[in-house]
């Protein structure tokens, strides 16, 4: 039986809206043509659409949707790490956390036991939106300070959209971790170097909040043992919802056979996150005008062409409870 041994591996990490998706995409694009790769992706909600969003032909890609990663950074994450590397035996790994989860389980699980032969854990990049740094619901976030404490690259990652302030913001942010960081970066479009990953960790990074990871086992789930309720359930439209640590997500995976009136989605979207509440959307979605992938935050709302999917996805991360039901009749209303 063939064993395997020092993979090197890689962790992308970041809060909600960072532009992780897309910093791998990029990474991607820049894989040798001669090298097998593999991405994980964890995500907090139960849909699991980054997969659809990264999808290629020459990566493959493994989900590990619907949890907080103190959760799936044991058992489930096993399960599809195993797969991944029994299957394709990959010569790199990325892994895609999703932006609620603390890092320290996860680091834990790649570098003890069984991993610790298998898996190389090379330098962990992280990233931020350097204009959530003036924002006290991120900079205050225990997960959010956690991200970037044990993160040996530190990425300012949309420099597209930073004013001279922002920039002031994040070269200060950076300034003040000890020990300090492997590199400091500010990039756009999530254009990381592929020599970053090559960059060796810092074990001795620690966490400000170390038993962060541990108290959020308990899910905070408003007293419901289960983090998933299926709301609707039939062959052609499923909703589900998840809820832990302060946030709330919302999902849909419905019939390709559907479509999607463009104007009416793009603005029942638009309008919903200009009412405040809602952090993220992202979706992959069947309309009149064919297939496109959205990925929204409350400053960018980009709209792209992409490939057919098994099934339309759309999915909404929330700060605040919302009535699904009123939001799963709004989204009916955008049909064609």
């Amino acid at each position: 039986m063939k064993t395997y041994s020092n993979i090197p591996t890689n962790i992308i990490s970041g809060f909600l809206g960072a532009g992780k998706t897309t910093a791998i995409q990029f990474l991607l694009k820049q894989k040798p043509a001669s090298e097998t790769w593999a991405v994980i992706v964890n995500e907090f909600g139960q849909i699991g659409i980054d997969g659809a969003i990264l999808k290629n032909d020459d990566v493959a890609i493994k989900e590990i949707p619907g949890g907080c990663l103190c959760c799936v950074g044991s058992q489930a994450l096993s399960v599809g790490l195993n797969q991944v590397i029994r299957t394709v035996k990959p010569q790199r790994i990325l892994i895609e956390p999703t932006g609620l989860g603390h890092p320290g389980k996860l680091i834990e699980s790649l570098t003890s036991g069984f991993y610790q032969s298998v898996l190389d854990l090379k330098a962990i990049i992280n990233l931020v939106d350097a204009r959530q740094l003036k924002d006290d619901r991120y900079f205050n976030n225990q997960t959010f300070i956690d991200q970037s404490n044990f993160a040996d690259i530190l990425i300012g990652s949309k420099l597209d959209t930073y004013s001279d302030k922002d920039k002031n913001y994040f070269s200060d942010y950076a300034m003040a971790f000890s020990p300090g960081k492997l590199k400091v970066a500010l990039v756009e479009l999530g254009k990381l170097q592929l020599d970053w990953l090559n960059l060796t960790r810092l074990p001795d990074r620690s966490a400000c909040f170390p038993d962060l990871h541990s108290a959020a086992q308990s899910h905070f789930h408003d007293g419901h043992e289960e983090s998933c309720a299926v709301i609707t359930n039939n062959q052609n439209w499923l909703m589900l919802e998840n809820h832990a640590n302060g946030y709330f997500s919302i999902g849909w995976k419905i019939d390709k056979a559907f479509k999607f009136n463009h104007k009416k989605l793009t603005g029942f979207v638009n309008e919903l996150i200009d009412a405040g509440g809602v952090e993220r959307v992202k979706g992959v979605l069947h309309t009149g005008n064919g297939w496109i992938s959205v990925n929204f935050t409350q400053n960018e709302r980009p709209i792209l062409a992409c490939t057919a999917g098994s099934y339309s996805m759309i999915e909404f991360i929330l700060s605040e409870q919302f009535d699904y039901k009123q939001l799963n009749l709004k989204l009916a209303d955008c049909l064609s």
